[in-house]
């Protein structure tokens, strides 16, 4: 007699795993769901074709790469939310406390400050993944100096170009990611804000 066991998938542990496997050392897994192809756009998925980013090279469109190619495999909507996930990640490091972190072209009230360049650096922090993603979000003194990823930015239109051979991509992240978008970011800048976004 065949006996079925129903585990929801989120919920099995490695406990688990090791009681099945003492109790019924014969048996065979089946996991069983109607969409298992079909995977939705998450941050556990973002993150993980981040990480496929190739480094051994310093060529960018040869790091980027591995992760066209897998962000292709997924639908279109998949590719717009990856685009939605990455402009929130860095509309997050968009503020006055990461921007006055920078080498050279860190924010002073003094100096010449690149929007674009700290826009690419905040690139540079998301295409390093999770762990420094969010080592950097608690401390802003971790921030990359001098460095930056603008590349980072087209991703979601070389997946796209490449999964449909079209460079027709009408996608618009509702949250924007240039410079001074994040106005509470920048609590000391309002007068600032105000001229650059045209908000008064």
């Amino acid at each position: 007699m065949t006996t079925i066991l129903e585990i929801p998938l989120r919920q099995i542990t490695l406990a688990n795993i090791q009681d099945l496997q003492d109790k019924y050392p014969d048996a065979t897994l089946r996991i069983e769901t109607d969409n298992l192809s079909e995977q939705s756009m998450g941050e556990s998925i973002f993150w993980s074709i981040i990480d496929s980013f190739d480094w051994r090279t310093r060529d960018a469109n040869a790091i980027m790469a591995p992760a066209i190619k897998a962000l292709s495999e997924y639908e279109i909507a998949d590719i717009y939310q990856f685009h939605d996930i990455l402009n929130e990640k860095l509309f997050a490091l968009d503020g006055e406390k990461y921007a006055r972190e920078l080498g050279d072209n860190r924010y002073s009230e003094e100096t010449y400050f690149s929007g674009d360049n700290f826009l690419y650096s905040r690139c540079c922090v998301v295409a390093n993944g999770s762990q420094f993603y969010h080592a950097v979000l608690e401390d802003p003194s971790k921030m990359p100096k001098n460095f930056t990823f603008e590349s980072l930015l087209y991703l979601p239109l070389e997946a796209f170009k490449l999964k449909t051979g079209s460079a027709d991509y009408n996608h618009y992240p509702e949250i924007w990611a240039e410079t001074f978008s994040n106005k509470q970011g920048w609590p000391g800048a309002k007068l600032l804000l105000d001229s650059v976004l045209d908000l008064s």
